[in-house]
């Protein structure tokens, strides 16, 4: 049998498991996804472990995947790029590094192509995953700016700094985003994204913006968050009549490239939609208020 996880830290609330298990069912494949939460300083130990233990592949997420950079022999151009890793390969005693999550989120916006090459973007956040975001857009999108905004403004410079050699025609600043200049460029933004963890379960009633309900109908606002489906930064959003995505697309599709890179297959992700969708309404009506 070969043997997948999910690495974290928080992890007991992730889907991945039920996306990955559920794909290996209905392909008819003999193989196994469960998931870890793993200590940051426990890091470079658990790697060994998943490798000595004959693991084939992982998938990393929150606080480990700029730490993987480090632990991995290889990295594909995109975890380069990006300066983190969410996709773990382990084969012939090597370990490789990609970043799916740039797949992710350039699938989860392809319909909304034209509405973003040569428009302003306004990215909250600066982590992992807004790295991914980043790249994603300047490589596959050329929007005209992109402005990070994010809770200490020089963690935004830092991934600017590391990003900006790839940036081409668009241009890339950083804010605070409790900067009151945030509040004068939303309405300017063709695209706002929500890259932080603030609103996801069990706290619902967050938004990294506050209250903030500067959306109009002609953007397009999406939430990396899929715990709850419509987070709190969603639901201002669409009061305001603005278009919106929530992150279960970006997980859905950046766990199917993780798959394809792992097995050679595409996940047969149309008939597994319904069976995540089903799971989160049954967190929703369980969940204690």
């Amino acid at each position: 049998m070969k043997r997948f996880g999910v690495i974290g830290q928080p992890i007991a609330h992730s889907l991945s498991p039920l996306l990955h298990n559920t794909a290996f069912s209905l392909l008819g494949l003999d193989c196994s996804y469960e998931a870890f939460d793993i200590d940051p300083a426990s890091l470079p130990a658990a790697i060994r472990e998943f490798k000595d233990q004959g693991f084939v592949g992982l998938n990393v997420t929150i606080p480990h995947k700029e730490s993987l950079l480090s632990l991995v022999d290889e990295l594909s151009d995109e975890a380069k790029a990006v300066g983190a890793v969410n996709t773990v390969t382990l084969s012939g005693g090597r370990i490789r590094g990609d970043n799916t999550d740039v797949y992710g989120v350039a699938a989860s916006l392809e319909q909304y192509r034209s509405e973003i090459r040569d428009r302003i973007v306004v990215l909250i956040g600066a982590g992992g995953s807004a790295r991914a975001i980043t790249y994603a857009l300047i490589d596959r999108f050329a929007p005209a700016e992109i402005v990070i905004a994010n809770r200490t403004q020089r963690r935004a410079q830092d991934l600017i700094a590391d990003v900006e050699p790839y940036a081409k025609k668009t241009s890339l600043r950083a804010i605070s985003v409790s900067d009151e200049n945030l509040d004068r460029l939303m309405p300017s933004a063709s695209v706002v994204i929500n890259a932080t963890p603030v609103g996801m379960f069990p706290l619902v009633d967050h938004s990294p913006i506050g209250d903030r309900t500067s959306f109009h109908s002609n953007q397009v606002v999406l939430d990396l968050i899929y715990t709850p489906l419509e987070t709190r930064f969603l639901s201002l959003a669409s009061k305001c009549g603005a278009r919106t995505i929530s992150g279960l697309e970006m997980f859905l599709h950046q766990g199917a490239r993780s798959f394809e890179i792992w097995l050679g297959r595409r996940m047969p992700l149309e008939q597994i939609r319904p069976v995540i969708l089903n799971q989160l309404h049954t967190r929703k009506t369980t969940a204690k208020p």
